[in-house]
């Protein structure tokens, strides 16, 4: 693979989320290896919208501007970031954050997202029985940080995305992490996308929920410098 300078790694949030996603995680790996920055709509890029995988997809490679990276995309991010390798030969790794190529959302969902309310129940879900009240309460906050209309687009854009066949023909080094109580990607997401692409390297973080990155930060920022030295490594 010919990959130039240190990789650094292209921060993608997830639906309804913003950059705050993966705080610490700087001062983890390093402030330089990392691109960080809010999709359209969301926290501090409150100007325009997309309104598809797709889309975010297009917008997220401008901001590359021509630099090998690796792509590192949290739940809808990482269906952004399937996309963004597809379309963009810069992208030399991708990292899979409790992500999948397809995920379906409950009706119910978008129903309370529609009506101006960020589901109780999806919250709860969220995230395992090791996360600590203190995050919880931050977490909490951080939910009016994004329109609700523009999570309920989000989560929609999800829904309608179908990426097996794309993700199939990726040719890139793959990396998946899981959350061993993550109750929001479909059953049996990480034998199903080892049997799409062998590409893929999978690794399953014991006690985290759907957000490993904060849930589990030291194991989350040594499971991605790890891949980046796979790749810088050739291997």
């Amino acid at each position: 693979m010919n990959v130039s300078g240190q990789l650094p790694f292209v921060l993608i949030h997830g639906a309804g989320g913003t950059k705050a996603k993966f705080r610490g995680l700087e001062e983890r790996i390093g402030r330089a290896h990392c691109l960080t920055f809010d999709l359209p709509g969301h926290g501090e890029n409150a100007g325009s919208r997309c309104n598809t995988i797709e889309e975010y997809a297009e917008w997220a490679n401008e901001q590359i501007a021509g630099q090998d990276v690796i792509v590192v995309g949290h739940s809808m991010g990482g269906m952004v970031g399937i996309e963004m390798a597809a379309r963009n030969s810069d992208v030399k790794g991708l990292v899979l954050d409790a992500s999948h190529y397809e995920m379906p959302v409950h009706p119910k969902i978008l129903e309370d997202l529609a009506g101006g309310t960020f589901p109780d129940f999806l919250f709860k879900a969220s995230y395992g029985k090791e996360a600590t009240p203190e995050l919880l309460e931050e977490e909490q906050k951080q939910l009016s940080w994004v329109e609700t209309i523009v999570v309920h687009d989000d989560f929609r854009a999800c829904g309608e995305y179908k990426g097996a066949e794309i993700f199939a023909r990726l040719n890139i080094p793959i990396l998946a992490l899981y959350g061993s109580e993550d109750k929001l990607l479909p059953k049996g997401a990480s034998e199903k996308a080892k049997e799409l692409n062998d590409s893929i390297q999978t690794r399953t973080v014991a006690g985290a929920g759907h957000y490993i990155m904060l849930e589990k930060p030291e194991e989350f920022a040594q499971a991605l410098l790890e891949f980046r030295e796979s790749l810088l490594a050739g291997v």
